[in-house]
């Protein structure tokens, strides 16, 4: 028996996707000439300390417990302002860069960043489940996704070429520009308005205690997810010291590996957004718990620079991962009238983890060094995959809820 082709867009949602993907064109140019280079500029140009870098990882973490303050601030109302402008401050902070002198001033330009973009949070989600169908919504990120990471693939290799010619001062308000230009893209987007029985109040921390007791899924899942992301967090302070101090690496070298990180993304965009929409979101978690797990075990082990490729490709298929199917699975299990206050609860506890993680890293690396990190991070995200694994409810269709 032949496999059971998918359900093909429908016109408006390829309308939504033609806007989608070319804001995601956009947003791909700023983020390979930023994301990639912060931590190398940090160590390297501005001879930030490990402090700095664990204190602007933490920084960036404590944004995300504000989101229970963001979803409340976005009610039943329409989403899609509360996801573009905050999008858009935070892109635009990067004109600054010239006027970060200092690492404690470079520090406090991506925080204020930081801040901008977790405030979009609750509204992404709310904007992704208006906007596409629960058949056809894995695909669309997917697709829109996999776009981004097509462009960004030869902008990775040039870009690392350019830092090596071109002072960040320059090339980071260039960024700015076109990120900005892919938020006032979004505002296009043709997010239908909220059914009758659309999203009710989102309540404070009280009330969200009260959805976490009374979810026991929701609630194994979050546990699951914060040794993940705590996994994940303690290792930020490490890789621009293991980039610069104990492998050498180059802005060049930075490039290839996030060139590797696209063509990852591209893959993973495909193969992320497929499964969801065959399967149980929460398959595809648990495999995606496993495939983070690799990358500290990778870093843990390196040697040679170029190994990084392999870590940089892993990073990147949870990366992707993270966008399409962590968002999916916390969709799922909210059903459309809860999404943006489940999103806000998994946050809050990720900027829980963000603060702690970076700080927790600081001190394995004070202690025991930069390598010990990645091997508590691979014990962390190795239990997490573990715990879905053993989910009742992974063999459910859990988006019959939806």
């Amino acid at each position: 028996m032949g496999r059971m082709r998918p359900p093909p867009f429908s016109p408006e949602i390829r309308r939504a996707l033609r806007i989608d993907v070319s804001a995601a064109l956009l947003f791909a140019v700023f983020a390979s000439l930023t994301t990639p280079f912060i931590g190398l500029i940090l160590r390297r140009d501005l001879g930030a300390t490990p402090l700095q870098l664990s204190v602007m990882s933490a920084a960036g973490g404590a944004c995300l417990l504000l989101s229970l303050a963001w979803a409340r601030a976005l009610g039943s109302r329409p989403p899609l302002p509360y996801f573009v402008w905050p999008s858009f401050v935070a892109r635009g902070l990067f004109l600054l860069a010239p006027l970060a002198s200092s690492a404690w001033s470079f520090v406090s330009l991506v925080v204020a960043a930081n801040v901008f973009a977790a405030a979009a949070g609750p509204a992404q989600a709310a904007v992704v489940e208006r906007l596409y169908p629960r058949a056809t919504r894995g695909r669309a990120l997917g697709l829109v996704r996999m776009a981004g990471a097509a462009l960004g693939i030869g902008l990775a290799l040039g870009a690392g070429q350019l830092f090596e010619r071109v002072d960040y001062r320059v090339i980071f308000p260039v960024a700015a520009v076109l990120g900005m230009a892919a938020s006032l893209r979004q505002r296009r987007l043709p997010v239908p308005a909220a059914a009758e029985t659309g999203e009710g109040p989102v309540g404070g921390l009280r009330q969200s205690w009260t959805v976490v007791r009374h979810d026991d899924v929701f609630r194994r899942l979050l546990v699951a997810s914060f040794l993940f992301g705590a996994g994940c967090w303690i290792q930020t302070p490490a890789h621009p010291l293991l980039l610069v101090d104990v492998l050498h690496v180059s802005a060049t070298q930075v490039g290839v590996f996030a060139a590797a990180a696209a063509a990852a993304t591209l893959v993973g965009g495909a193969w992320w957004g497929g499964l969801v929409d065959r399967r149980s979101s929460l398959d595809a978690l648990w495999m995606m718990y496993l495939v983070g797990a690799a990358t500290p075990a990778i870093c843990a082990l390196a040697w040679d620079p170029w190994l990084l490729v392999a870590s940089s490709v892993t990073d990147a298929l949870v990366g992707i991962g993270l966008d399409v199917v962590w968002l999916m699975v916390v969709i799922d299990i909210a059903g459309p009238t809860r999404a943006a206050q489940y999103v806000a609860i998994g946050a809050t506890l990720a900027g829980v983890r963000g603060v702690l993680g970076p700080l927790l890293g600081g001190l394995l690396i004070g202690a025991f060094g930069v390598r010990a990190v990645y091997v508590v991070a691979l014990a962390l995200m190795t239990g997490a995959a573990w715990l879905v694994v053993r989910e009742p409810a992974r063999r459910a269709v859990v988006y019959s809820r939806s």
